[in-house]
């Protein structure tokens, strides 16, 4: 017989102990209760004494496949745990990498600000400039003629 927890009682078992009331989870008599002694597990003193009646017929026949289902039902819970937190994990990955990413995002539209002035800037410069040159190669040319003749 499995069980899960145990109380202790009034009761002592064959070796001055107080007995333990148990659950047998066996196919036989699932969910029954005994009494035993604490150091069942290990053999103890043998005391040995079913707390409630046996069960009919049609319980030992369901309740193994409750407990089944049960079973199947945490380990299910089980992964699904483990799986929200992996999810959990990665969520936090993503959000970090979403933050440097709208980080790289804004320096890029910053980036992107200064290219755009700097294509109206150098063309203006660029025609500032010809137009100074053009004034001055027009005064110098003839002034360079003077010279030469």
């Amino acid at each position: 017989m499995s069980e899960s927890s145990h109380t202790t009682t009034s009761i002592d078992c064959y070796c001055g102990r107080r007995a333990v009331i148990r659950t047998s989870w066996m196919n036989e008599n699932p969910g029954r209760r005994f009494l035993s002694c604490l150091n069942y597990k290990d053999g103890g003193c043998g005391y040995f004494h079913w707390q409630e009646s046996p069960l009919c017929d049609r319980a030992r026949t369901i309740i193994p496949g409750l407990l089944r289902k049960i079973n199947r039902l945490d380990d299910e819970n089980k992964k699904l745990i483990e799986n929200k937190q992996n999810l959990e994990e990665i969520n936090k990955k993503l959000i970090e990498r979403n933050k440097i990413l709208a980080e790289r995002n804004r320096n890029l539209v910053q980036e992107k600000k200064k290219m755009r002035l700097m294509l109206v800037i150098i063309p203006l410069g660029f025609s500032l400039l010809w137009m100074i040159l053009s004034k001055m190669n027009f005064g110098s040319k003839s002034a360079g003629l003077e010279m030469i003749g």
